[in-house]
């Protein structure tokens, strides 16, 4: 339920739905079959590492101990920019996009969107300091509830087709030919999947995790594919699969236009299963950023007092410490830039990070089963899947940012954001390498061998 949290489904559905009918059309639905299928495998891919490094540090942890405590550096960098201002960021959209326009159209009354933002946060925040067991039952809750209302509301587009009728053309594969650019679909799928990495950084937390956290990283791809594919499958046909090509940003988001058809007053429940969702992966996000940061303070990268937990509760209390900080400034990045040009173009400048993090996990499953872990090397596990993996990933990042280039936009300030992220990083660690200041690389190892990785 982490990774399925922070993949976040009906909050997925709102921020990639009209972006990938505009490219794949009638055959959405396989535009998520195609990214799913893509990610199981780079799930399958990184899942390799998880079972022998068991770790809060996840990701990090994973490819530091792999490759170089260098390489999982910019994996800890990634998280830090990534998980921590995820509420601040999803709830901001939500609110100001959603919530408040739709409650005055439908109630005549005017909730300024900083409401949902602050009340809801306040709400994780307290979670957060409660405990992982409290959090991961409220995720059980939450996840549940939107998936239950999303696949409901699916149903009855089913039941209650639009123009065009009940119809299984958007499963048709003969039906390609009708998609504008199918691959480009594929490409934005890909973010609407981002999440299922963090289920890495619960390791420590979880029962049995080098069993428990491969499954976890697997599983929620598998499970949030069959729910994307039947969901949209579900609402093209409501909408009316006659008039997909209507389906653009200047008409009001077509998953509400549906609520509103077939569930009359009853569309509010959409409206709940949005801010539901928005809670959910902001739960899930702080547990996923701080357990990050937890592990990265314990091996000595970042200050020692992020790797200390609250003898109580067990919870990280320094490292939620400062993800309530960075949620504070990304509210403030929503106030100066507006809530959708900064979401839209942190989540380009994420795609990014997390494709190239993919890419130095699998180079990280290679080595290290060709390694120090010979005796259990398997071809396909440890070599065609990673290779298959790294080259969509090589081929998403070119098509969707470079052929042709983008020099507006969202996408623009994400590329140039995560060029700077990537130069900030090689500073630093080129800067602590002059000075001498590596003994994190020392501490960092000892740590990994504690945690599971010399097994």
């Amino acid at each position: 339920m982490q990774g399925v949290a922070t993949i976040a489904p009906a909050f997925a559905i709102l921020a990639s739905f009209v972006f990938i009918v505009g490219f794949a059309g009638l055959v959405t639905p396989w535009a998520y079959l195609f990214g799913g299928a893509l990610l199981a495998m780079q799930a399958l891919s990184s899942a390799q590492l998880a079972k022998v490094f068991p770790s809060a540090g996840g990701w990090y942890t994973w490819i530091a101990r792999a490759l170089h405590p260098r390489a999982g550096f910019f994996a800890g960098v990634l998280f830090s920019v990534w998980l921590p201002p995820v509420g601040a960021l999803t709830l901001s959209l939500l609110g100001k996009t959603v919530l408040e326009p739709a409650i005055k159209e439908e109630y005549g009354v005017t909730i300024p969107w900083w409401i949902f933002v602050v009340v809801a946060l306040a709400l994780v925040i307290w979670w957060a300091y409660a405990g992982i067991a409290v959090s991961e039952k409220l995720l059980l809750i939450t996840g549940g509830i939107e998936i239950v209302l999303m696949v409901a509301l699916a149903i009855s587009g089913l039941l209650s087709p639009g123009p065009g009728g009940f119809s299984a053309a958007p499963l048709n594969p003969g039906n390609f030919h009708l998609a504008g650019n199918l691959f480009l679909g594929v490409v934005f799928s890909i973010f609407a999947f981002s999440g299922w990495e963090s289920t890495g950084p619960l390791a420590e937390e979880s029962k049995n995790p080098r069993r428990n956290v491969p499954i976890g990283l697997v599983a929620s791809v598998l499970i949030l594919m069959v729910y994307f594919i039947f969901v949209t499958w579900g609402y093209l046909v409501g909408f009316g699969v006659d008039q997909v090509s209507k389906i653009t940003f200047d008409i009001p988001f077509p998953v509400t236009t549906l609520a509103q058809r077939v569930w009359g007053g009853a569309w509010v429940l959409l409206l709940f299963a949005l801010l539901n969702s928005a809670i959910a992966v902001s739960i899930a996000c702080f547990n996923g950023g701080t357990r990050t940061w937890y592990g990265m303070g314990r091996s000595g990268v970042l200050p020692a007092s992020l790797g200390k937990v609250a003898p109580s509760r067990q919870t990280p209390d320094n490292a939620i410490h400062v993800q309530v900080v960075v949620n504070v400034l990304a509210f403030v990045m929503v106030l100066i830039f507006g809530a959708e040009n900064t979401f839209f173009s942190w989540a380009n400048m994420i795609t990014l990070g997390l494709i190239t993090m993919y890419f130095l996990a699998n180079i990280g499953v290679v080595v290290y089963y060709l390694t120090e872990a010979r005796s259990r090397f398997n071809p396909l596990l440890h070599v065609v899947v990673p290779a298959i993996a790294s080259t969509a990933g090589v081929v998403v990042v070119w098509k969707s940012y470079f052929s042709p280039f983008t020099s507006t936009g969202p996408v623009f300030w994400g590329l140039m954001s995560f060029i700077v992220l990537v130069i900030v990083t090689l500073v630093v660690l080129l800067f602590l390498r002059t000075r001498g200041q590596e003994d994190w690389l020392r501490k960092a190892q000892l740590v990994f061998e504690e945690s599971g990785g010399a097994h």
